[in-house]
């Protein structure tokens, strides 16, 4: 009968100790995810920049060309172009 009473408590120490480490597992998971979705907020503002510096880059080569530059001079008049495009598309639309 001891020997029925040791394994029993052999078993609901195994279990408390199983309990804890479970909590210990919850709540490492817990601060984990904090970290994650802080890593995560940190991406996407990293991306929103990148996003403003590339629209930047866009708009500096365009001024670029129109202030004479013969690197960007072709893409400037495309887009020129297509905008003028667009323009008689709206006008075409309101007449």
């Amino acid at each position: 009968m001891s020997k029925l009473l040791n394994q029993i408590d052999q078993i609901e120490l195994r279990i408390k100790a199983l309990m804890d480490e479970n909590r210990r597992l919850q709540m490492e998971a817990v601060d984990r995810q904090k970290v994650i979705d802080s890593l995560e907020k940190e991406i996407e503002e990293a991306q929103e920049t990148i996003r403003s510096g590339a629209e930047s880059m866009i708009a500096l080569k365009t001024a670029n060309a129109m202030l004479g530059s013969d690197d960007y001079k072709t893409k400037t008049k495309l887009k020129i172009n297509a905008l003028v495009k667009e323009i008689d598309q709206c006008i075409a639309q309101l007449a």
